[in-house]
């Protein structure tokens, strides 16, 4: 069965990225991409995917924002944000959406198919960049 993911992000370079590293995985299908936050959320509502990944900096509204909207229109779907932000406050505001994890761009060709199955296994996701950090304290 695949894992379905939906890619928010406003750089085409990323999501073509990201596409290629998860096409290299068989159990991953992305399903749609968005360009913007509100596109982000309309359509998680239409495609329901198992897993959204999701930028912090969206030219319309913050990926903060649209993660607080999916979880009111997409509640099942699991959100795995993937910044350049790299810094322990950041992700510490995305985890308080509800989201499951947080990598960062500079570490995703290492991470992301890893951080995805943490996430999809019910467990929180942070890059090692994070945890390292020596004021990393992480609030889920």
């Amino acid at each position: 069965m695949s894992v379905r993911v939906l890619m928010v992000d406003d750089h085409d370079v990323v999501r073509r990225g990201i596409r290629s590293v998860l096409s290299s995985e068989s159990d991953f299908e992305v399903v749609g991409e968005a360009a913007a936050g509100l596109e982000g959320v309309r359509k998680a509502e239409e495609l329901r995917p198992d897993l959204i990944l999701l930028d912090i900096s969206l030219p319309d509204i913050s990926g903060i924002d649209v993660a607080l909207r999916i979880r009111q229109v997409a509640p099942e779907s699991q959100i795995l944000f993937l910044s350049q932000h790299d810094s322990i406050q950041v992700a510490n505001e995305a985890l308080k959406t509800g989201a499951r994890g947080f990598v960062a761009k500079a570490d995703a060709a290492r991470e992301l198919t890893g951080a995805i199955r943490t996430v999809l296994g019910g467990s929180i996701f942070l890059s090692e960049r994070l945890t390292k950090s020596p004021k990393a304290k992480v609030i889920p």
